[in-house]
């Protein structure tokens, strides 16, 4: 049997890394304490780095550590396109990189040379920036992903010592806070539908198949026609490529009724009306813009059902409704794409009325 390479899940919060410290080389096989497969394979991506390193000619590593930011921030942007991470992506690592290294240190610590010379004192001041000067303390548990994220891959590709990588242990992250999403009637999320489906029918496929899947509008928009698996005249299957999703993992729609039959068909033929290679397309024969289409679901959902929502609501619905008809968890991830339970139990599920009640009607005597 082959062997696996890269991370594989031992069990829960246990993940096995492995890789070859330089080529040739024997495989080191190691055990790791994570959150998910995408944080044990950047550990995975750092730990192969700093053995690596120690094969690599040292006058690179020391110039490489007094780079400037153009330098840095070209390797990152190289390192993030080589991954094809979504243009938005870049974007947010682009700001929070020139944020955090022109922005904040040329008012903070305007003696600071170099992006290496990174220390705890220089991030706890950082996120004193963020959430108090900027007035963005709602945010810093999105920030901060990115910064961790940013002071990695300036690791991983030489701009910085061990040292700063340990800093981001040292950093805590302000406790996840559950939302509260609404709890919408049958009818007027049909009502919304009917509306977007005369108003904006370019936009209508794209919002039925993420009502209807529960997946999220960063992978949708992103389908191309070739993921589409035909049988006959029928569409069967939908391959959601690893690079759109969030988890970095083919994430396939198996299973299709005859409405989404029918919906997926209409939007493969009008793109091949206009020679796109996205599935689903304005009214422009473009691709969907993701903040342009949440924009118009929060200001359609505000004027025709009194409640403003994104398409992410539509996902928490999804997960909200199949818990109350108890459907098979193996088959709702399958539908949606989601690819750990204690994510789910954690973020998705949400009680109800109907829920509630059920309970106390079960349990009394």
């Amino acid at each position: 049997m082959k062997r696996y390479s890269g991370v594989r899940l031992i069990e829960r919060g246990v993940y096995e890394i492995n890789y070859r410290p330089y080529k040739k080389a024997s495989r080191v096989f190691k055990r790791v304490k994570a959150d998910s497969l995408q944080e044990a394979d950047q550990v995975r991506a750092e730990a192969k780095a700093a053995a690596s390193r120690q094969f690599q000619i040292s006058s690179d590593g020391k110039s490489r550590l007094h780079a400037g930011l153009s330098e840095i921030w070209d390797s990152i942007d190289k390192s993030l396109q080589s991954e094809n991470r979504p243009r938005r992506t870049i974007l947010r690592y682009r700001k929070t990189f020139f944020r955090l290294f022109s922005e904040f240190k040329d008012k903070k610590f305007p003696n600071m040379q170099e992006a290496s010379r990174i220390s705890l004192t220089f991030l706890e001041e950082y996120k004193s920036y963020y959430c108090v000067d900027l007035g963005m303390q709602g945010g810093w548990r999105a920030e901060l992903i990115v910064v961790k994220a940013i002071i990695g891959r300036m690791y991983r590709l030489g701009y910085c010592e061990e040292a700063a990588v340990n800093l981001r242990k040292l950093l805590q992250a302000p406790k996840a806070i559950k939302k509260s999403f609404p709890d919408i009637p049958v009818s007027k999320i049909k009502e919304l539908l009917s509306f977007i489906k005369s108003d904006r029918p370019d936009y209508y496929p794209l919002m039925y198949f993420i009502v209807r899947t529960g997946r999220r509008i960063e992978e949708s928009t992103l389908i191309e026609r070739r993921d589409v698996v035909w049988n006959g005249i029928r569409p069967m299957q939908i391959n959601i490529r690893a690079e759109t999703t969030k988890m970095r993992e083919n994430a396939p729609l198996k299973s299709l009724d005859a409405e989404l039959e029918d919906v997926v068909r209409q939007a493969y033929k009008s793109s091949m009306r206009h020679k796109a290679p996205w599935l689903f397309l304005n009214k422009h024969g473009k691709k969907c813009s993701q903040t342009r289409v949440r924009n118009y679901l929060k200001e359609s959902s505000l004027n025709i059902i009194g409640v403003e929502i994104t398409p992410h609501y539509f996902r928490h619905r999804f997960f909200t409704e199949c818990g109350k008809n108890n459907l098979p968890l193996i088959d709702v991830m399958e539908i949606s794409g989601l690819k750990d339970v204690k994510i789910m139990n954690k973020y998705y599920s949400h009680g109800t009325v109907e829920g509630r009640a059920n309970v106390l009607e079960k349990t009394g005597f």
